[in-house]
């Protein structure tokens, strides 16, 4: 819009220049049905000015109203149906294609012209978690939550959760695990952030507590259960024998199923520990 103001200026000045230097100024004739207004070239270059300057403090005025936070703002940026339903599937294609900001920004504009805007919030956040944008997708959590129904509540903490271990906020993550699990403790996608929460907190007992409802639930493929397994157990035996003591490593281990104590990893594991302690 400034561009088009300076060029126009630039025309204009030539305008009044030109029959200036050639001593006529020449003149302007408006006839409608009734009415004749005559003027003179130079007045009806500066009244044509006047209004365009008009045009572009009230274009200035709008931008500021409609990029500001204010609720007129956000009428003024609302889609109709129509066009907020084209952003949103084009945002689920960029999902598919892993651009998330793209899909956050598109998200994010359709949510409020949205047949169900607490949905779209909460995969804008995702999206936003997933591209690392953490704070704008905190944003857009607090705004699903002021409008989540109770078939949305679930879907709601999944993303909480989500955004809670990506930022490290583990004490509320624990919080927010444990009342997941009391509620749906077979869900796989549940027992999925249980075990990667319980991993960065090194929490191998509480890995070992659910690994019979992650195999159930067939959470991830055998192989890589039966890794974590691994992971979990021989974790668990050093926290053991490294901060509680071999008296109570070996208390822990004959408390372990039978499948467990037969298990020549875990026995390797237990005796290199009690060879240290005799050798000492």
């Amino acid at each position: 819009m400034l561009r088009i103001l300076i060029i126009f200026l630039v025309l204009i000045a030539g305008i009044i220049v030109g029959p200036m230097l050639a001593d006529h100024q020449g003149m302007v004739l408006f006839q409608f049905s009734g009415y004749r207004i005559k003027m003179s070239l130079l007045t009806f270059i500066f009244v044509e000015f006047f209004f365009l300057l008009l045009l572009y403090i009230f274009y200035f005025v709008f931008i500021k109203i409609f990029y500001s936070k204010t609720a007129l703002g956000g009428w003024l940026r609302s889609l109709s149906p129509k066009k907020s339903a084209k952003n949103i599937e084009l945002a689920q294609l960029f999902l598919l294609e892993g651009d998330y900001k793209k899909a956050g920004r598109l998200l994010a504009k359709s949510a409020k012209s949205a047949t169900n805007p607490a949905l779209i919030y909460l995969q804008t956040a995702q999206a936003e978690i997933d591209s690392k944008q953490f704070n704008i997708a905190r944003e857009h959590l607090d705004n699903a939550a002021k409008i989540c129904k109770d078939k949305e509540k679930f879907a709601f903490k999944l993303v909480q959760l989500r955004l809670q271990i990506k930022t490290h906020q583990y004490h509320e993550a624990k919080i927010t695990i444990e009342h997941l699990l009391e509620e749906k403790p077979r869900n796989p996608e549940v027992l999925r952030l249980a075990d990667e929460l319980y991993y960065h907190q090194q929490d191998y007992q509480s890995i070992i507590n659910i690994l019979p409802a992650m195999y159930k639930a067939e959470a991830f493929t055998e192989t890589q259960l039966d890794q974590f397994k691994n992971t979990a157990y021989i974790g668990r035996i050093k926290q053991l024998a490294e901060h509680e003591g071999i008296g109570n490593m070996l208390k822990w281990w004959q408390s372990q199923p039978k499948a467990i104590k037969q298990n020549t990893i875990y026995q390797d594991t237990i005796k290199v520990y009690q060879d240290n302690l005799l050798s000492k």
